[in-house]
């Protein structure tokens, strides 16, 4: 039987770096997912924990010793919507968090983006493509070949998302365009593009292509049109 909130780990790997935690309030929800999730993620080495509320996940990031990209849910008794977000993206061992809920995509992707979160996803989407689209972002931190140049990635912290959103400026596209390819709102892509802009300290398009062709960033940007 599966326990409840903190207790519901499903462990692989002691030794495995990186992690998943999915917090939702609702039990059959966050224990299906993590069941499913956790299979999913076995065959690249990735934990997977579940919490009942944001304390608990809290006090999970603060003392496992792992790197984590949290799912959280939106809409949650206590800490929880635009402020839980904020709290976790301050966690230095978190890497990536991704708001999800049955609410309205169209109203709370943009809000969620611009408070850190690095996607949105929907609670009516399968659970195979909700592991699709979190999987990238364990990925994109796969060690270099030896032979591959050192890339200064570390200094910038932009999510799969707005690696996308780079690449499809490099080659050219509008704001329009870029929304319809990665089948998101054109508001989106201002607040990503905003969001590059900072963390590249850059002031345009031109600038933005120009340091992220110098660190090979764009190189990590793998994009699939939406369908």
């Amino acid at each position: 039987m599966i326990g409840h909130g903190v207790a519901c780990a499903f462990e692989m790997n002691a030794s495995n770096k990186n992690a998943l935690l999915i917090i939702d309030d609702h039990p059959v929800y966050r224990e299906a997912l993590g069941e499913i999730l956790s299979r999913e993620f076995a065959a690249i080495g990735i934990d997977v924990k579940t919490a009942s509320n944001s304390s608990e996940g809290i006090e999970l990031v603060e003392e496992a010793g792992k790197t984590w990209v949290i799912l959280l849910d939106v809409l949650m008794p206590g800490l929880s919507g635009l402020a839980g977000i904020k709290v976790f993206k301050n966690k230095p061992s978190v890497k990536d968090v991704i708001s999800i809920s049955g609410l309205d995509a169209h109203i709370w992707e943009p809000r969620v983006v611009a408070a850190g979160a690095t996607m949105f996803l929907s609670k009516n989407s399968t659970s195979s493509a909700i592991f699709q689209k979190i999987r990238p972002l364990f990925e994109r931190e796969q060690p270099l070949p030896a032979h591959a140049p050192a890339i200064e990635e570390s200094n910038f912290r932009l999510t799969q998302r707005q690696l996308e959103v780079l690449h499809l400026i490099s080659l050219g596209h509008p704001n329009k365009i870029i929304a319809t390819f990665l089948d998101i709102k054109e508001q989106t892509v201002k607040i990503h593009i905003n969001q590059i802009f900072k963390e590249l300290r850059v002031f345009n398009r031109t600038q933005a292509v120009l340091k992220a062709q110098k660190h090979q960033l764009l190189a990590t940007a793998e994009i699939s049109p939406a369908k």
